[in-house]
């Protein structure tokens, strides 16, 4: 049994998590590059994606396992492993859902409060200034929150944003009931919103979601907050939009590309919260993720099926799924 780590474990972590004791571990070093990765994971039983995303598994390094039955995904968010070449291999992927929900929802919460009450600026202010004027903020409970999407982390925003006493509307896919919260359209969250939040995968349908016309659209004074995923929102129109007011400011954990560039006009505005991608970083959460790919990894050895499988509704994993898991 080979089990192949890309994410940032060491092998004592790994092999406490698989609860075995004769797997031979392999730690994927932090200095290799994405042409690595198939020699990686060529000869894996089992595949530890990278949280970090800095190895990608895609279409070449899945075609590269040799005798792979299992990938996991320490995140919630799998778009660095090709999921649908993974299925016509008959190779399982899972991720761990909502692990880091409490985690990203307080983050979401800290970055409303940040820019409603102007945190930041009052910080620069008293650390150049001494005792300089106080303006007055906003109260998050005075204000619409919009949330795009309607998953883990956005239910548990909306359930913090009930304590604040803030109206709630969101969008989802399909009609839902959420308490305290009223479902509408993206254009009419747009439209009425004070904050809006973003709570979505990133993929084809939503890469760019948030470009000019969007950002157009938003009423004035409105916050932009994202806490998922870089790419859903036009980095260079975002910028413009800040010059201009429209959005009046935005706090941002996440990017494309990450690292944020060092160029990057976001970090020249006054108007926004920049955070390096830290909304799950919470002791907790990482004890969850852990537990949730422990879990799986016992599983699988054990000849199980692993949970939370994300391509599962595809006919090779459907057909082969059991055959996956067994020696």
């Amino acid at each position: 049994m080979i089990i192949t780590c890309l994410s940032d474990y060491d092998e004592e972590l790994v092999r406490r998590l698989a609860g075995s004791g004769d797997a031979e571990i392999r730690i994927a070093p932090r200095t290799g590059g994405q042409a690595d990765v198939a020699g990686l994971v060529a000869d894996a039983d089992i595949v530890i994606a990278d949280a970090a995303r800095h190895y990608v598994l895609d279409a070449a390094a899945i075609d590269a396992m040799r005798r792979c039955r299992f990938i996991q995904q320490p995140a919630v968010g799998y778009d660095t492993v090709d999921v649908a070449r993974a299925a016509e291999r008959g190779i399982p992927v899972a991720n761990a859902p909502g692990y880091n929900a409490a985690a990203v929802a307080d983050w979401t919460i800290m970055a409303m409060l940040v820019v409603l009450r102007g945190g930041l600026a009052a910080d620069a202010s008293l650390r150049g200034a001494g005792w300089a004027a106080r303006p007055l903020g906003e109260e998050l409970g005075a204000r619409t929150v919009g949330l795009v999407g309607m998953g883990a982390v956005a239910g548990a925003v909306a359930a913090r944003l009930r304590g604040f006493g803030a109206a709630v509307v969101f969008t989802a896919r399909t009609p839902r009931e959420v308490e305290g919260a009223r479902q509408v359209d993206f254009g009419d969250l747009l439209a009425t919103a004070d904050v809006i939040s973003l709570h979505l995968p990133i993929t084809a349908q939503t890469r760019g979601l948030i470009g000019r016309a969007e950002l157009a659209a938003m009423r004035e004074g409105a916050i932009l907050v994202n806490s998922a995923r870089g790419g859903l929102i036009d980095h260079d129109a975002l910028a413009e939009g800040l010059r201009a007011g429209r959005p009046a400011a935005a706090a941002l954990d996440v990017f494309d590309p990450e690292p944020l560039p060092d160029d990057s006009p976001l970090r020249g505005l006054g108007n926004v919260y920049l955070s390096p991608h830290i909304a799950a970083g919470t002791w907790q959460a990482r004890s969850r993720v852990r537990a949730m790919v422990g879990e799986n990894l016992r599983r699988v050895i054990a000849g199980e099926r692993p949970l939370h499988v994300v391509n599962a509704h595809d006919q090779a994993i459907q057909s082969s799924a059991a055959a996956a898991v067994q020696d």
